[in-house]
């Protein structure tokens, strides 16, 4: 772990071989790394100076790539076989496994409640947490969207910090057919009222109205380099894209001034349908090493790093000069294969607990900060089976965590009488502001329709989810069956 503005090295992990181009997942107080050598994970609390593993256990599978969802939340991993797996580091528990490549998975992103993966298989999916953790164990999962414009492995990913169910998020990914493609993925719902005959037997709950899900993924730019492509960045604008291949490190502006007119009178996009590509329009870094494995951007986009040949360079991305080299004898050594770049927490001198105004922080992160070093983790080992299938084995019984989660509606009417209360005995409000909050809530409704609402809208929800997995089930059936016939067909001739 380096500081990358001063080039210092602040902490180190010391026992452990990072496998892959994404063998660890960093949150703020912990590392997780796997090894493409042998099925076992290391996890290191995040301090500083040289620190052994805080824990070490062996893994269901051999393991390609790993990412942390939800700022460590979630623990998902992808393996050689093509399967993807999802755990809960607090608790240690697989939530699922479930295949999603013809080959190896080798990257891994998220945002916004959707993970998104590559694999050797040169496809990209977009899988939804909530759609995927939900469904039954014998019950195949399946991706809202895939992207297959590529015609070699995926080799990177890059999802943007924007909402990707929302449609307003970009997904960026990197292949060995030397392009770097950028595409969005579109979430429609529509009536689909064209499949109720056939599932007029099932799903009655739900009335004549059934409400569908789809994706649709659209690519909007192909970039062109020229050799493969090792890992890409993106600023946090999403104006420029920053390439490590094989044949160097490039950036690419995505929007370009109008021919005619000055730099800031009109800017147009490059690209912008399926069929454009790009070749003509990378920078190309005055870098040394002629083959850049891995790159990484700062949160301000001044700053890029990128790693090749043993080195790892600080670049200025203003003027694409290198401001610094960050030097260690084990990267020299072992090679770098994985950049990521964060705000420092706490307990490596970044910004303290009680500087960030309008977020409750947990307490213990609280104490962490005045011993300036982390004493434990919310991590356990993780479980190599899923827990359903040591129920289904008879091995455990239900727990704490297998217990259905009920939602319950607290009393809004009498939560904002007793802040407006609290208001008024302070001295915040005028007489004025009183009578006009006194005159809001005589009108303010007494018999919580807002509450009944939003349970008869759980309720419509949980009978649409059991209602999708049941006709995901019968087209899993249907698609079976109508392979397995032309199979045979096509065995006859």
């Amino acid at each position: 772990v380096f500081d990358v503005r001063r080039g210092t090295k602040i902490a180190a992990g010391t026992g452990v071989g990072v496998g892959g181009r994404q063998g660890f997942a960093l949150t703020d107080t912990w590392i997780a790394t796997v090894s493409d050598a042998k099925a076992v994970c290391h996890v290191h609390m995040l301090n500083r100076g040289d620190t052994g593993a805080k824990l070490v256990f062996p893994l269901p599978e051999e393991i390609t790539c790993i990412h942390a969802v939800d700022g460590g939340r979630y623990l998902a991993m992808g393996a050689r076989s093509g399967r993807l797996l999802v755990w809960a580091p607090a608790s240690g528990r697989l939530l699922r496994a479930w295949d999603g490549h013809y080959g190896a998975v080798t990257a891994l992103g998220s945002s916004g409640g959707a993970l998104v993966s590559g694999g050797e298989d040169a496809a990209v999916h977009v899988w939804v947490l909530s759609q995927v953790l939900s469904h039954d164990g014998d019950t195949a999962a399946a991706p809202i969207a895939t992207m297959a414009e590529h015609t070699m492995a995926v080799t990177a990913l890059h999802v943007s910090a924007l909402p990707l169910l929302a449609g307003r998020g970009r997904v960026y990914s990197g292949s060995r057919d030397h392009t770097c493609k950028q595409w969005r993925v579109r979430i429609e719902s529509s009536d689909d009222n064209d499949n109720n005959s056939d599932n007029a037997g099932e799903g009655g709950d739900n009335g004549g109205d059934r409400v569908a899900l789809r994706g649709r993924a659209e690519v909007l730019t192909t970039l062109l380099y020229p050799a493969a492509v090792h890992s890409v960045a993106v600023d946090v604008g999403e104006t420029r894209v920053f390439a490590g291949t094989a044949a160097g490190l490039f950036q690419t502006n995505l929007y370009r001034a109008v021919d005619g007119l000055s730099s800031g009178a009109a800017l147009v996009a490059l690209g912008g349908t399926s069929g454009s590509v790009v070749s003509e329009e990378h920078t190309a870094y005055a870098s040394s090493e002629r083959d850049v494995t891995c790159v990484a951007l700062s949160l301000d986009a001044l700053l890029l790093v990128s790693a090749g040949g043993g080195a790892v360079r600080v670049w200025d991305t203003a003027s694409r000069q290198c401001v610094r080299t960050l030097s260690d004898k084990s990267l020299v050594a072992g090679g770098v294969v994985q950049l990521a770049t964060r705000l420092a927490p706490p307990q490596l001198g970044g910004p303290h607990a009680t500087a960030t105004a309008g977020l409750q922080r947990p307490a213990v992160l609280g104490e962490t900060v005045i011993a300036r070093k982390l004493a434990a983790i919310s991590f356990a080992p993780l479980q190599r089976v899923a827990q359903q299938q040591q129920r289904a084995a008879g091995a455990v019984g239900v727990t704490a965590f297998d217990a259905p989660v009920v939602a319950r509606l607290g009393d809004a009417g009498a939560a904002v009488a007793r802040f407006e209360a609290a208001m008024r005995g302070a001295g915040v409000y005028s007489d004025t502001s009183c009578a006009d909050a006194a005159l809001v809530g005589a009108l303010r409704p007494a018999d919580g329709s807002a509450e009944q609402q939003i349970a008869a809208l759980v309720r419509q929800t949980e009978r649409l989810q059991r209602h999708h997995a049941r006709t995901r089930r019968l087209n899993d059936e249907l698609y079976q069956g109508a392979v397995s016939e032309w199979l045979a067909g096509r065995q006859k001739r």
